[in-house]
């Protein structure tokens, strides 16, 4: 009997974790092949990370290397189309699913950690997420496998589950540098954890730490060698001045969490976080809050003092998914949390399908109510400016404005790679100003790209300005990309 009670409690666990693996390989390749279609075109943050990758390095104005090199893979691999760029981002977040299965697995049961990983892959954000490229879905998978790898050194003696978080985290920090408060998050744990400090012990933390800054310290290298660029856009971007309030800044942080996470679960998350004595008693639950609380808190500071975007948060909902499913279930709420996953599925499918729901309810989208308008028409705009380009021999793409140039820099066909950025004050404001340098070929022609009809302030340092005309792409009544063109030739310098 006991030996048929085993064999049936090992099948029903990998029941549990087949169906996880099953249902979010499933919504993977769901959301690979709705990217294949190649309905919408790159916006200027992801066409720039685009460009970083065709020239891979240790660093970027904005952001560490991990999302250049992730494109660098997979667009040789798989050519250069929408699909190869931002394909990382599902297949990240396929990877995060399955280690949190696997962390829920060690804290809560294969039931939980099942319920937990379906849950994560149907998040709002996720869904959103996996449709663009950007940085945050690796630093979640890295994240993800740190606190495996935490988890795994608190049941193991030894340390090679601490070295393994040692290299989570640097890679993670390669990925984005909000990783830097994972560290802090499981010093605060291990702080306020006896136990947990006396299984730990000092020299194995320390240990990883060292190691993730090993692998980080190229990032860090680079950064020095370009007056710590990164760090000064990092901090520019909190926009913080002083003490003032912005109670308004704060309450849109807040509410736009509710659709990051989901209605239903971020009120369950606030509930849980109401009844605190609750969760300490259980050891799971310390180290997840440890997990959840410091970032909540740091960005919640920073949406009062300045403004904080609604996915600075993002790395409290991998810990956070696993708090608020355990927490539904023991209290037999496993209905409310079937209901948040329909929604969320409802919430996804509005997503992927917007445009044809919007058509067969006769709405006629407009740029006011069309989320999507970023992403489109920029390939027709870089269709027209790649005929310009051919028949101007040997001219060099210029224009003002850093999200229009990575989009032509992208879109046009052949890649215009030698492109510059118009740049009169020399200030260092964005990758193109750190990187390109009109000096260097100002002996050749240029072809000019301005949203306005007649840019005097570009126009006059040039000796001959031949008007090229106006290209447009219509996308709604009230929205049409327009740029004028402009030939000019003998550079005077910017005076």
């Amino acid at each position: 009997m006991a030996d048929r009670a085993a064999g049936t409690a090992a099948a029903d666990g990998r029941f549990w974790g087949w169906a996880a693996l099953g249902i979010v390989l499933a919504l993977t390749l769901l959301r690979l092949a709705y990217l294949g279609l190649g309905r919408f075109d790159l916006y200027g943050d992801e066409a720039q990370y685009w460009t970083w990758a065709e020239a891979p390095a240790w660093g970027y104005f904005s952001k560490p290397p991990m999302v250049a090199w992730v494109i660098w893979l997979t667009t040789r691999l798989f050519g250069e189309d929408g699909l190869a760029v931002r394909m990382g981002s599902p297949l990240a977040h396929l990877g995060t699913s399955l280690v949190l299965y696997a962390i829920g697995a060690r804290l809560y049961g294969r039931r939980i950690a099942f319920l937990a990983a379906i849950t994560f892959a149907t998040l709002p954000a996720i869904f959103l997420s996996s449709l663009l490229i950007s940085t945050d879905p690796f630093l979640l998978f890295f994240w993800a496998l740190a606190l495996y790898a935490v988890v795994r050194a608190m049941d193991a003696a030894g340390s090679s589950w601490w070295l393994a978080a040692g290299i989570a985290v640097g890679l993670g920090t390669l990925s984005k540098y909000a990783m830097a408060m994972f560290p802090l998050s499981i010093a605060l744990y291990l702080i306020a954890t006896p136990e947990a400090r006396r299984v730990a012990g000092l020299k194995r933390p320390l240990l990883a730490l060292a190691l993730a800054l090993l692998l980080y310290a190229p990032n860090l290298r680079w950064n020095l060698e370009n007056g710590l660029i990164s760090y000064q856009h990092t901090a520019a971007n909190a926009d913080m001045h002083g003490l003032q309030l912005h109670p308004g800044a704060f309450a849109e942080f807040v509410l736009s969490q509710f659709l990051v996470f989901g209605p239903i679960l971020f009120a369950t998350l606030l509930l849980a976080m109401l009844r605190p004595r609750q969760l300490l008693r259980e050891p799971a639950a310390r180290l997840l809050l440890a997990l959840i609380l410091p970032m909540a808190l740091m960005m919640l500071t920073v949406s009062m003092l300045s403004r904080a975007n609604a996915n600075w948060a993002a790395v409290v909902y991998v810990p956070g998914t696993l708090l608020v499913v355990n927490w539904l279930a023991e209290r037999g709420r496993e209905g409310v949390l079937r209901t948040s996953l329909l929604l969320h599925l409802a919430i996804g499918g509005v997503m992927l399908e917007f445009h044809d729901i919007a058509r067969l309810a006769g709405i006629e989208l407009t740029a006011r109510t069309d989320p999507f308008r970023r992403l489109m028409g920029w390939q027709t705009i870089g269709d027209e400016v790649a005929v310009a380009l051919a028949g101007s021999a040997n001219a060099v793409l210029l224009v003002e404005d850093r999200m229009l140039l990575a989009n032509l820099i992208y879109s046009v066909r052949p890649h215009p790679l030698d492109a510059v950025k118009w740049n009169p004050s020399r200030l260092i404001r964005d990758h193109y100003d750190l990187s390109t340098d009109i000096a260097r070929v100002r002996n050749r022609p240029f072809l000019f790209v301005s949203p306005e009809p007649d840019p005097q302030k570009v126009l006059s340092r040039f000796e001959r300005v031949e008007p090229l005309g106006l290209i447009t792409a219509p996308i709604y009544p009230d929205l049409e990309r327009r740029y004028w063109l402009f030939l000019l030739d003998g550079f005077k310098g910017y005076g």
